[in-house]
């Protein structure tokens, strides 16, 4: 009778033994030693220690490889703290375990992983995520384990190449036309004048073509020459980066806005992106 191979140490489990969850140490020689837990989630985080222990490996947890993309996002690439972060949070959302070792992640849990994401509510809606929410985050999340594979060898392949997206993207947004727009901006400079900077906000997204984002992040001493610029020092890209002549009806509301403040506060106050989209969405019902 041919020999059986000797395999190295392993583990096996956790299965359900009786009311508790079972894992196996089959040691170098063939001994055995059995323990058991309460929970599914103790057993295997005994499980992924011993393993861990046994191969000698420094094994890293998702949550590791995460905080090293983070630094490699801000240190190598150079990306604002804005940007980042919401890498990081998009990855810490595609994850529900981040204390599995990275490498366990297979195409099946991954394509399960996404499966959970298309059918999660979003905390600030109360609604499923969009589809551009995520596929956002699937393609991020494909952008770090290739970084994974190919910068750090953790991976031998990336297991969310064989995962599509679901649902189709939108393209574009409903746009104003040219009549409904002059409505929009009479209730807009209507609402600035009674002392509402939200419509100033508004309106200048509107007539200088500015980013939400670009709008609420502006301070003071980015209104220059005397109300008739607005510096734009940052922004997604290269282009973005600039200064923008502010047009005449905007300009004593954004002097205005700056009047008392210091070089480095706010123009609007603090402020997130959804501020300024809800001005916008505020407007338009008032303008019918």
């Amino acid at each position: 009778m041919a020999r059986r191979r000797r395999e190295g140490a392993r583990v096996f489990g956790p299965y359900l033994h009786g009311k508790r969850w079972r894992i196996e140490v089959v040691r170098e020689g063939g001994e055995k030693d059995r323990y058991s837990y309460e929970s599914e989630k103790q057993a295997l985080q005994v499980k992924r220690a011993l393993e861990k222990e046994l191969s000698g490996a420094t094994a890293c947890t998702l949550i590791d490889a995460i905080g090293d993309y983070e630094v490699h996002l801000r240190d190598v690439k150079g990306n604002k703290p804005k940007s980042y972060n919401a890498t990081i949070w998009r990855l810490k959302a595609f994850f529900p375990d981040l204390e599995m070792r990275i490498d366990e992640l297979t195409t099946k849990n991954c394509a399960a992983y996404y499966q959970r994401l298309t059918q999660q509510v979003s905390p600030r809606t109360g609604r499923p995520l969009s589809v551009d929410s995520h596929r956002n985050i699937l393609a991020e999340t494909r952008t770090f384990l290739n970084w994974c594979v190919k910068s750090k060898r953790w991976l031998t392949r990336n297991p969310l190449d064989g995962v599509e997206g679901q649902g189709k993207r939108r393209h574009g947004k409903p746009q104003l036309r040219i009549d409904e727009a002059r409505r929009w901006l009479a209730t807009a400079m209507d609402l600035a004048e009674k002392g509402e900077d939200g419509a100033v906000a508004a309106a200048a997204a509107l007539l200088m073509g500015l980013r939400a984002g670009e709008v609420v992040s502006r301070v003071v001493r980015d209104l220059d020459d005397e109300g008739r610029l607005l510096w734009i020092p940052d922004s997604k890209t290269e282009a973005g980066r600039r200064t923008q002549e502010i047009p005449e009806a905007l300009r004593p509301h954004m002097l205005g806005l700056a009047k008392g403040k210091l070089p480095l506060a706010h123009l609007f106050g603090r402020h997130c992106p959804d501020w300024v989209n809800d001005w916008v969405q505020r407007i338009c019902r008032l303008a019918g």
